[in-house]
């Protein structure tokens, strides 16, 4: 998010995702699979990590956003960078193939 013009254009993407975001977990069932979690309409909250990991280049968006939550939701801080993004393309291959994903 290097200049302001995308700065601005990816805080009204992720606005627009906290709106969507709890109608999709509604309709995905999510709050059926899951009676512990209250369902509700609410807008998500974001928060904007400045210290993110962040990818160098336009086709590793989505490596970068799957560690990030992973690491985000074992309450790890985001440890990675470019360097081993070749590594999780590869291990989410593999635990693909073999039917090991885990989220």
């Amino acid at each position: 998010m290097g200049n302001k013009y995308v700065q601005n254009r990816e805080l009204k993407n992720a606005e627009c995702l906290a709106y969507m975001l709890p109608y999709l977990l509604r309709d995905g069932g999510y709050y059926g699979k899951n009676p512990d979690v209250s369902p509700t309409l609410d807008p998500f909250t974001m928060t904007m990590i400045k210290d993110a990991p962040r990818q160098d280049n336009g086709g590793d968006c989505g490596v970068y956003a799957l560690k990030f939550i992973e690491y985000m939701s074992s309450e790890e801080n985001p440890s990675f960078g470019p360097q081993d993004i070749m590594f999780f393309r590869k291990k989410y291959a593999v635990d693909l193939y073999f039917n090991k994903l885990s989220m």
